[in-house]
């Protein structure tokens, strides 16, 4: 998500980052990572150009060499795309997205000694695939405790492209700590986003979270039209968002009704996939002790999780969204 705007968002962050290597590091002089983008490839504002930006970043400070493969979108494309990249010795292969999910599962038995990275996914059971997730369940308790504490009318809502157990219990887990009488309303929606805020703001929520993808505008017009023309009497509505999951261009207009935005520090675990290629090594932490699933989970410990506050309302409530991160660190 790319703000344009002069506010400048309040970080909430709660602990350190340490530097994985402060100073250029050597790699093995055949070291190259492909990444095989997702649908739409750099310029997407979204997953494409935040793992291309956090490549970027870590070029500054370690030694290696990558190129990218943008898809068509197709099963067929996404397969020519990832075996090109085993012809080219690339190692590792990072795909974004669960686009890739069926290809990846293939390949990771067919070339057992071809390490696989795989971003927002943690579904295949492969020693070697590295699954690379967020806690959802975190940004959700981030997000309801925002969005209580700062709803007039006791009416939040969730606005999700499908059904997301730990997102939305951590919404709830969230959003009843900071007030225990506040309503919950959890929506699914992909086409017509407009519409739905629309619908959901009409209907008494005074704070949507928006945790679909893509672009935010409509939903931001949506707000912007409903406010403009409520009743004195109808409580304001503002907009929590995600990054890079979304993005949005904040005008002067709409920028007053975006309250927070959590933030998903992808940059981090590209950082972290470098650092593992150049050492010969493999993130293997644990994800699923049943399933046999491996690679790594990012929440607030370590940075990785972030929530910026947008909108002067929520300073109010800095310290209680402090305490509320910290909380939320340990689901």
């Amino acid at each position: 998500m790319k703000f344009k705007s002069p506010l400048l968002a309040l970080i909430i962050s709660f602990s350190v980052a340490i530097p994985l290597s402060p100073l250029a590091t050597a790699a093995p002089a055949n070291l190259n990572l492909c990444v095989a983008y997702d649908l739409g490839g750099p310029g997407d504002r979204s997953y494409n150009d935040a793992v291309l930006a956090g490549l970027t970043k870590a070029k500054k400070t370690l030694n290696f060499t990558f190129e990218g493969f943008i898809t068509d979108g197709s099963e067929g494309d996404r397969e020519k795309r990832i075996r090109a990249m085993i012809s080219k010795g690339c190692a590792p292969i990072l795909a974004i997205g669960n686009g890739y999910v069926p290809v990846i599962k293939r390949l990771s038995l067919e070339f057992p000694n071809q390490q696989f990275s795989l971003l927002n996914d943690a579904s295949i059971a492969s020693l070697n695939v590295t699954s690379l997730i967020f806690a959802d369940k975190q940004v959700g308790y981030l997000a309801g405790s925002a969005a209580a504490r700062i709803s007039k009318s006791l009416k939040v809502a969730v606005l999700l492209p499908s059904a997301n157990a730990k997102l939305e219990s951590g919404f709830l887990l969230g959003a009843n700590a900071a007030k225990k009488k506040v309503k919950v309303t959890f929506k699914v929606a992909n086409t017509a986003l407009g519409d739905t805020a629309k619908a959901l703001a009409t209907d008494g929520n005074d704070v949507i979270f928006v945790a679909t993808t893509g672009s935010d505008n409509d939903i931001f017009n949506a707000v912007t039209k409903f406010n403009e023309s409520k009743k004195k009497s109808t409580a304001e509505v503002g907009v929590i968002t995600i990054e890079p999951d979304q993005y949005l261009t904040v005008t002067p207009m709409t920028q007053k009704y975006l309250l927070g935005a959590i933030s998903k520090r992808v940059d981090n675990a590209i950082l972290d996939i470098v650092n593992s290629a150049i050492k010969d090594q493999q993130i293997s932490d644990v994800l699923d002790p049943a399933l046999g699933i491996y690679g790594r989970e990012y929440g607030i410990t370590g940075g990785n999780i972030e929530f910026a506050i947008w909108s002067p309302k929520l300073l109010t409530f800095k310290a209680s969204l402090a305490a509320a991160s910290r909380s939320a660190a340990k689901l």
